[in-house]
């Protein structure tokens, strides 16, 4: 009976290790495996892969205007960008594709699930993206980040982006 609680209690601690993000417009403390800081810490990329090819991702950054994150390129021309506010006190999420220095509504949706939220003058949105939509070459998924400090998914972000790889390896 004890070497069948301690298989049991076993597989939980595997299952909890292994198990994705709520995707609720919060990035918890010890939910996400992996992060990267970006733009002097201002922004910050927080992301699980699920096990299955799909990624979750989070996008915090020090503005109440809106975050976004487009994936698929390091510049905005060709990415497929997420970005998010709360405008009126209601959480506003947007697809759009990156053209040129520019971006517009993007006809075909990638995100299968979204969140947007706002406290404390930082902004998260948060998503999941599920395999086969995913932009990912050699297991790798490059990206940039923007914020601006307008909560209306237009205003330029001026010098606030970055951009950068995860890396999906093992």
């Amino acid at each position: 009976m004890k070497r069948a609680a301690a298989i049991f209690l076993a597989l939980m601690a595997s299952t909890a290790a292994w198990s994705n993000p709520t995707v609720d417009g919060k990035a918890s403390p010890g939910e996400y495996g992996k992060s990267i800081s970006l733009d002097y810490d201002a922004i910050t990329v927080f992301y699980q892969p699920d096990g299955i090819g799909g990624l979750t991702l989070a996008v915090t950054a020090a503005t109440t205007g809106w975050v976004g994150i487009g994936l698929g390129s390091v510049v905005m021309d060709g990415a497929h960008i997420f970005m998010g506010c709360v405008a009126d006190g209601k959480p506003v999420f947007s697809e759009q594709v990156g053209s040129g220095h520019s971006h517009q509504e993007s006809v075909t949706r990638f995100a299968d699930s979204f969140a947007v939220s706002q406290a404390g003058g930082t902004t998260t949105v948060e998503f999941h993206v599920p395999a086969g939509k995913l932009p990912v070459v050699d297991r790798k998924v490059s990206f940039i980040v923007a914020y601006s400090g307008a909560a209306d998914l237009t205003t330029y972000h001026d010098d606030n982006h970055d951009g950068g790889t995860i890396d999906l390896s093992p």
